[in-house]
């Protein structure tokens, strides 16, 4: 699967993401469109909240920012430090830290996987002084009876499925004020494979000058000030 420039493989089927990456590559998991949404939006300190296996954490200290994550699963947080990054536990209820502790927090892939995404979002908040960033699976688009599967939506972990507007109301109710775009275009690569191969170069030339824009999206960005 290709995702924001990055090429990795991907097993079919259900899938755990509480045990599904620990045999995994972190930095293979890392998609640098969601480095470069924080490296623009964020503050000089960041906190990857839910960091996972840290690729995320360990790609931002590399593009000079002060990034510190933590997770709630202990085999990740030792996966994360293995890479040299620091890692916390997260107990699930209170951040370990201050008030305005961190400049931004970010949340990649992250809310989708919340019972209580709102008293997470709050708590970002506390410990954010700048504003939270956030990514999430895009469930905005339908494509009807057309065979698309997006792997994300395999998880069977998953407790929420955001929209432009379900993502826009959270983040408003916790926040105030908000922005969140649909992004990660989908249209050409799909339709590159169900397009008549002699129709395909017409297709990417109209992409190219504009004359055809994308309608479908699998990813949403999310920011609110803190």
């Amino acid at each position: 699967m290709r995702d924001g420039g990055y090429t990795y493989a991907c097993p079919r089927g259900p899938r755990d993401s509480s045990s599904w990456y620990l045999d995994a590559d972190p930095m293979e998991q890392v998609d640098g469109a969601l480095v470069e949404f924080v490296a623009a939006h964020g503050g000089p300190s960041v906190l990857d909240l839910g960091c996972g296996l840290g690729g995320y954490t360990k790609a931002l200290t590399e593009r000079g920012l002060e990034a510190r994550g933590i997770d709630v699963s202990p085999e990740y947080v030792e996966r994360a430090r293995s890479l040299g990054v620091e890692a916390d536990l997260y107990e699930g209820r209170r951040l370990p830290y201050e008030d305005d502790s961190f400049d931004t927090v970010a949340m990649l892939e992250v809310l989708e996987h919340l019972e209580d995404p709102e008293a997470v979002l709050r708590e970002a908040r506390r410990v954010a002084r700048r504003g939270v960033l956030v990514s999430v699976p895009n469930s905005t688009q339908d494509f009807g009876k057309v065979p698309v599967e997006f792997s994300h939506m395999l998880d069977v972990d998953h407790r929420q499925w955001f929209t432009v507007e379900s993502l826009d109301a959270l983040l408003r109710g916790v926040f105030g004020s908000a922005v969140v775009e649909q992004t990660a275009p989908v249209d050409e690569p799909v339709l590159g494979l169900m397009l008549p191969r002699p129709l395909r170069p017409l297709y990417r030339a109209m992409v190219r000058t504009g004359a055809a824009r994308p309608r479908f999206f699998s990813r949403l960005l999310g920011r609110a000030p803190a």
